[in-house]
């Protein structure tokens, strides 16, 4: 059993160090989730699925670049683990570094961002964190 989450980060934070342009990942709809809210808040250029075949699918995220070629994210850190989950109420969902990060938030509403779940009162499993 692996970890598509933690995958997912450490992907993420790799291809983000050494400038690279995208990375692939295997496919699976929280994974997909995840890479709409980040593209939502501007933390990532695009996403798509790709059908590689015998029923298999990966997801494909494009990384965002400012024109110097610096990354747009400095940093993403995975909060809920397998071993130690992280619930919070709506009114406790932190601020990621004093409003110039996000939270992603798995709720009842599906997955959203720590500013969605506070106007629209919701908690839950925090996922990650990025900045």
């Amino acid at each position: 059993m692996t970890n598509s989450i933690a995958n997912l980060v450490i992907s993420l934070k790799n291809a983000n160090l050494i400038g690279k342009p995208d990375i692939k990942v295997a496919h699976s709809k929280k994974l997909e989730n995840i890479a709409s809210v980040l593209k939502l808040e501007g933390f990532i250029s695009s996403y798509e699925v790709i059908d590689i075949g015998n029923n298999k699918k990966e997801l494909k995220i494009v990384l965002k670049y400012d024109s110097k070629k610096n990354p747009v994210f400095t940093d993403i850190q995975q909060v809920s683990k397998p071993g130690l989950r992280a619930y919070s109420e709506s009114k406790k969902i932190p601020y990621v570094r004093n409003g110039l990060g996000i939270a992603v938030v798995s709720t009842n509403k599906g997955i959203v961002s720590d500013k969605y779940a506070r106007e629209n009162n919701v908690g839950g499993e925090i996922i990650l964190k990025i900045w």
